[in-house]
């Protein structure tokens, strides 16, 4: 009889497949789990790990960031085919548990007699995407910039998880670093770590690099205004963001928002995060495959 649990991995992009690698890496060691995979082409699929074949029932099912497209079907974008929310919820009975990150109301709605668990929400994810983020936007400033990051006078808004991680890198390359933060707490740690630190008011074209971290409008029309075109800023900050991009396209000034980072830069450390992150709230929930 196998008492493993299942797992379905279902849609995504390449995170999610280093996720199922990281399960599959951890079953093998005391057989808790049978993974599968749905909505990735073959090639894409490990030949250790099972395919979805529509007839298994699941304990644990593994949808991506934003994980519908069209509304009803599941966004998959490394395979030719669609996978309906219906095909999904065949697979599933009063007990399977969901993990997502950022779903819509659609999404709830459609998965409502279910326990849906937003893995993004988690702390411990934040914290440990905040270096594999950090360093993806760094990659994208050194194709970007003309000069060198040592020496460079480079301004972070927002002072939180990635604020700080970024921090960390850019003094290791020799960067000029100053900190906009409103929180007191954020500008006494920009203090401890030997930052330089600003009001918004300060800001001005001094700057030859600028990232933001903050989810609020900072970079307005005037604020754009002020830094002036030789300043290239990079927007880290969910949607909606913290710059005005159309107002950038006019004024000259390039603007980059970079979404999907650590996905893009490092989807195996993102998806092993993601893997930690689910393992945990599976652990909190009390699963006897953890005892």
């Amino acid at each position: 009889m196998n008492d493993k649990k299942k797992i379905l991995i279902a849609g995504g992009d390449l995170r999610q497949i280093y996720c199922g690698k990281y399960f599959f890496k951890s079953s093998n060691k005391s057989e808790r789990f049978d993974i599968y995979l749905a909505g990735f082409d073959d090639k894409y699929i490990p030949e250790n790990m099972k395919k979805f074949s529509g007839n298994e029932i699941f304990d644990f099912i593994v949808f991506p960031v934003l994980p519908l497209k069209d509304d009803i079907y599941i966004n998959t974008p490394f395979s030719k085919d669609k996978i309906s929310v219906d095909e999904i919820k065949k697979c599933m009975n009063s007990n399977t548990v969901l993990f997502c990150g950022k779903p819509d109301k659609k999404f709830i709605d459609f998965f409502n007699e279910n326990n849906v668990c937003d893995y993004m929400e988690r702390e411990e994810l934040n914290i440990l995407n905040a270096v594999p983020t950090a360093e993806g936007a760094v990659y994208i400033s050194i194709e970007e910039m003309p000069v060198t990051l040592k020496n460079s006078k480079i301004l972070i808004t927002g002072f939180g998880r990635i604020g700080k991680a970024l921090a960390d890198i850019l003094k290791g390359f020799g960067s000029d670093v100053t900190i906009m933060t409103r929180s007191i707490e954020s500008r006494a740690w920009a203090k401890v770590m030997n930052l330089k630190v600003c009001e918004k008011s300060d800001i001005d074209s001094s700057y030859n690099l600028i990232f933001n971290t903050a989810p609020a409008m900072i970079f307005d029309y005037e604020m754009l205004k002020k830094i002036g075109s030789d300043t290239i800023l990079i927007d880290l900050a969910s949607k909606p963001g913290g710059v005005d991009f159309k107002s950038a396209g006019e004024l000259g000034v390039k603007a980059i928002w970079a979404l999907g980072l650590p996905g893009k830069s490092a989807p195996i450390t993102a998806g092993e995060i993601i893997a930690e992150t689910i393992e945990g709230i599976i652990k909190e929930r009390g699963d006897n495959e953890y005892d």
